[in-house]
């Protein structure tokens, strides 16, 4: 019977029930697929505002330099060669995050992420914070450039960042790195009183 289930996914116009199909996204018309969410990234707001806050005033330590707001990011590791790896959470609580292959040398205050995935790159790609403490600042995520562009290339939502392109995410993006998938989550807090 193997001749009936390749006729059935041959050229008679069924496709295979395992290949995602791109839809448009409902605020823009820009396609995307299905597993993105609601809507593309393009329409994603870049960090997400918290709807409600149960911590009191003294309970949240600010740094001065914050002026009372707050922007949270981490990476939740969807799937992976390094298995151990699968759900785990990448704080993106430094200046910049380094993702990379398992063996990187640790570079002072930069956080390196690594993973035993031999499709990485040593210093594969690079995640920034937001230079403000402003919603409208985004994490930037961009491949590596020393000593050359990434061997297997940096892509979020399947775009493939070119050589120097910096891209700012937006929650719920999905990064790909090597065989490695992560998924983008952010979190602004307002100033403490515009908590209440």
């Amino acid at each position: 019977m193997p001749g009936a289930a390749s006729a059935a996914f041959g050229s008679g116009g069924l496709q295979r029930p395992d290949l995602a199909q791109e839809i448009p996204c409902p605020n823009c018309g820009e396609p995307m697929l299905p597993g993105w969410g609601t809507t593309c990234g393009k329409c994603r707001p870049n960090l997400v505002a918290a709807k409600t806050m149960f911590l009191s005033d003294e309970q949240v330590a600010l740094p001065a330099h914050a002026a009372g707001a707050m922007t949270l990011g981490w990476l939740v590791v969807i799937r992976s060669p390094d298995t151990e790896k699968k759900g785990d959470l990448v704080d993106l609580d430094r200046e910049r995050v380094v993702l990379s292959r398992a063996g990187a040398a640790p570079t002072g205050s930069v956080r390196v992420a690594q993973f035993d995935d031999s499709y990485m790159s040593s210093a594969h790609a690079v995640i920034g914070r937001p230079a403000t403490v402003d919603r409208s600042d985004a994490f930037t995520i961009r491949d590596r450039d020393n000593p050359a562009p990434s061997v297997n290339g940096t892509f979020v939502n399947s775009q493939r960042l070119g050589p120097g392109e910096v891209v700012r995410l937006a929650d719920g993006d999905v990064i790909k790195v090597g065989a490695t998938e992560l998924l983008f989550k952010s979190l602004w807090l307002p100033p403490v009183g515009a908590r209440a």
